[in-house]
């Protein structure tokens, strides 16, 4: 969309961690906004819910404006814990009741009544529900929702030309050659698909 708006995108290595590694906590930690985007699997994975927990503590420490997305999902599954967020948390908590070691026991005890009062505060965001609309459409209402939070003003949303500024260049030279031709006609003859009314606009 060209949004200008400076995103952290997890990799391959951090996905396949059970636990929040620096890189990740000091992106958190450095960002203005965080988008969380609720899955029907997402308290299935430890980092996640550790990672949602540092996001809810860095909107209510340093006002961090923070944006709830439901992927097929809804709010109520998630504050109640109910469907696969329920399924989740037992696993979760099942782990914590075989630990044998009792500090590490008492570790993740309190973590887990972190998660839990995580998930039933991003519950009761204002966010938004994915349900029903185009996707690319939806990812463009974020965008436009994130400007707004953050006062910055809205860029045109007119994608860009990767490639042809010299084209178009030479183009509008070319239609505007000075010459005694009173019509400035432009004929774009490509095959179908490559964005001519794209570069119609441009030119």
């Amino acid at each position: 969309m060209g949004a200008n708006i400076t995103t952290f995108l997890d990799d391959e290595e951090i996905k396949t961690r059970e636990y929040l590694i620096p890189e990740l906590e000091n992106a958190i930690k450095e960002s203005r906004a965080a988008i969380i985007v609720l899955s029907k699997n997402y308290a299935k994975l430890s980092w996640c819910l550790d990672e949602l927990v540092l996001i809810l503590e860095q909107h209510r420490t340093s006002n961090q404006i923070v944006i709830p997305i439901f992927y097929h999902t809804g709010p109520t599954h998630i504050k109640k814990q109910e469907s696969t967020f329920r399924d989740a948390m037992i696993v979760h908590k099942q782990k914590m009741e075989e630990e044998t070691n009792t500090n590490k026991k008492s570790q993740l005890g309190q973590k887990f009544n972190r998660w839990i009062k995580a998930l039933t505060n991003v519950a009761i965001l204002k966010g938004r529900k994915q349900k029903g609309w185009i996707e690319a459409k939806f990812i463009e209402e974020v965008v436009k929702d994130i400007y707004h939070r953050l006062h910055i003003p809205l860029r045109s949303s007119l994608s860009l030309l990767i490639g042809m500024n010299d084209s178009i260049k030479f183009i509008t030279s070319s239609l505007k050659d000075n010459s005694s031709h009173t019509c400035d006609i432009l004929i774009i003859l490509v095959m179908g698909g490559i964005g001519k009314s794209s570069l119609a606009k441009y030119v």
